[in-house]
Parts: structure tokens; C-alpha cells; sequence
């Protein structure tokens, strides 16, 4: 694995363990000033010293369970992404192998093909894949800084070493 690579998923874990040590020294989740979302609740920062703040972000979330969560995405979207990474070349590998065997016992008339039906599952196919992306794309920027974590721990993980 690169340097960089171990740099990142280093920070992320290091993030993760800051999170958790930070939860256990200061429990406790209720909101400073009865948890107001409004714009007061936007000026609330994480630091002790500015008005209201009590180490807790503005939706009333305290600072060690997002930095806990930020960490612990980068590292979700790495695993994920190595996984997917080395399932695509098991999957591509099998594909190919079966595409070839088709086409070679399609060649010598032991296998009938019908390719305008294999066409039109495939057509079918990617507009199932079109309409879930629209879901999938809501669903990731529901939550964005995690998200973006995640989707970063994907890429790297998905990229050759």
C-alpha cells in the first residue's frame, strides 16, 4: 500500500479513536440552550469560548460523535471500496470467460443464441440502473461531510495499489 494511502487511513482511524475518547471523557448529547435549530443554532461552534457553545456543532450534535463519524466513514468507503475493487476483477474475469465460451460454442452451433432478447434485458437493465442511481444519489447527500468521507475512502480504496 502507498504511503499516502496509510497516511489517510492512519488519520482516519486516528480520528476514530479521538471521537471515541472524546465521547467517553465528555458524555452526554442534550443541546446547549434547549437544542434551538433556528439561526442562534448556527452560530454555535465547537468551541467552548464562542456563545453557546459547549463543544457541540450547530444541529445540537456534540463534536466528538462527528469526528467519530467522519473517521469511521473514510474507513467504511476504503473497505468497501477495496472490496468492490477486488470483486470487480473476480467478476470481470468470469464474465469474460463466459462470454468467450458462449461465443465460441455459438460459433460451432451447440449453443443457440438469442441476442435480440439478450438485448432487450440489457436495455431493460440499465433503466432499473438509472432509476435507483436517483435514489442513491439523495440518499448519499443526506448526509453530506460523512458522505463525502466515504465517498473519498471509496476511491482510495478502489484505486490500485
Amino acid at each position: 500500500m502507498p504511503r499516502w494511502k496509510k497516511i489517510a487511513l492512519g488519520a482516519a482511524i486516528a480520528a476514530i479513536a479521538t471521537g471515541a475518547v472524546l465521547m467517553v471523557i465528555a458524555p452526554g448529547g442534550a443541546p446547549a440552550g434547549g437544542g434551538d435549530s433556528g439561526a442562534a443554532g448556527l452560530q454555535t461552534g465547537f468551541l467552548p469560548n464562542q456563545p453557546g457553545g459547549t463543544g457541540q456543532g450547530a444541529a445540537g450534535e456534540p463534536a466528538a460523535k462527528g469526528i467519530f463519524r467522519l473517521g469511521f466513514s473514510f474507513v467504511a468507503g476504503f473497505c468497501l471500496g477495496s472490496f468492490v475493487r477486488a470483486t470487480l476483477r473476480v467478476a470481470s474475469i468470469a464474465f469474460g470467460f463466459w462470454l468467450a465460451m458462449t461465443v465460441v460454442l455459438s460459433y460451432y452451433g451447440l449453443v443457440v443464441v438469442d441476442w435480440n432478447a439478450i438485448d432487450q434485458v440489457w436495455s431493460r437493465f440499465c433503466t432499473n440502473v438509472e432509476n435507483e442511481w436517483g435514489n442513491f444519489q439523495s440518499f448519499v447527500t443526506g448526509s453530506l461531510p460523512a458522505a463525502g468521507l466515504a465517498v473519498a475512502g471509496l476511491a482510495v480504496g478502489l484505486e490500485r495499489h
